[in-house]
């Protein structure tokens, strides 16, 4: 099965493959024992883990890569906060940080009240960003590498029956969006391998009947 799930895990983006594909293609794309064989991977979702997704991707001699994303100027008004180590990790500027945050309390809808920053050293803090502002920087990063961004959103992706035995491509169906313009224009696209990083309601892990995950 060549349909991944990409989840954002305490600032690391990992991307999880049952398929041989990940093995075994990547690696020959790599050490140029297939110069001539090209693949197309679909990265679905523009957030922090597609665009790292995308990014490791297009560096990739051999693979063309698609960066598929519904709302490219999304202020998601979640999922700002992260530690420290992402910065240096991840190569991020601290531009990309709104705020520097030493203290912070946490209360659940129970009251259960949580500190945060009582272990930070006087040099340490929670970076508040902006998710417009850092998701951009991420895509555009990818992009600079050659992937390819498309604002759209899938509506459908089409599970040839012998996906697990073969290298049949998968049909995604979307709507590309275009600015200034509500409605979209249907289009369809032949890919290789899908990523999927479309959050917790994914159409990817729908679709490849993940069934209950403990990863979002």
């Amino acid at each position: 099965m060549k349909l991944a799930i990409a989840s954002l895990v305490l600032g690391s983006a990992a991307a999880f493959s049952p398929s041989a594909f990940s093995g075994t293609a990547l690696s020959a794309a790599s050490n140029g024992a297939t110069m001539d064989m090209r693949y197309k991977v679909a990265v679905i979702g523009g957030g922090p883990s597609g665009a790292c997704a995308a990014e490791i991707f297009a560096q990739e001699k051999g693979i063309d890569t698609v960066l598929i994303e519904r709302k490219m100027d999304n202020a998601k008004p979640c999922g700002g906060a992260i530690p420290l180590c992402m910065i240096g990790e991840f190569d991020i500027p601290e531009s990309t940080v709104d705020r520097k945050v030493r203290k912070m309390k946490l209360i659940s809808p129970t009251n259960v009240e949580v500190d945060i920053g009582d272990t930070l050293q006087p040099n340490e803090y929670i970076g508040m960003c902006r998710r417009e502002i850092l998701d951009k920087y991420l895509r555009d990063r990818a992009i600079s590498y050659g992937a390819e961004a498309i604002q759209g959103l899938v509506t459908k992706i089409d599970v040839p029956e012998d996906h697990k035995e073969t290298e049949s491509q998968y049909t995604l169906h979307y709507q590309e969006f275009t600015a200034g313009s509500s409605a979209g224009v249907p289009k369809t696209m032949d890919v290789d391998l899908i990523v999927g990083a479309d959050g917790a309601n994914s159409r990817v892990a729908k679709a490849m009947d993940a069934g209950e995950y403990n990863f979002a």
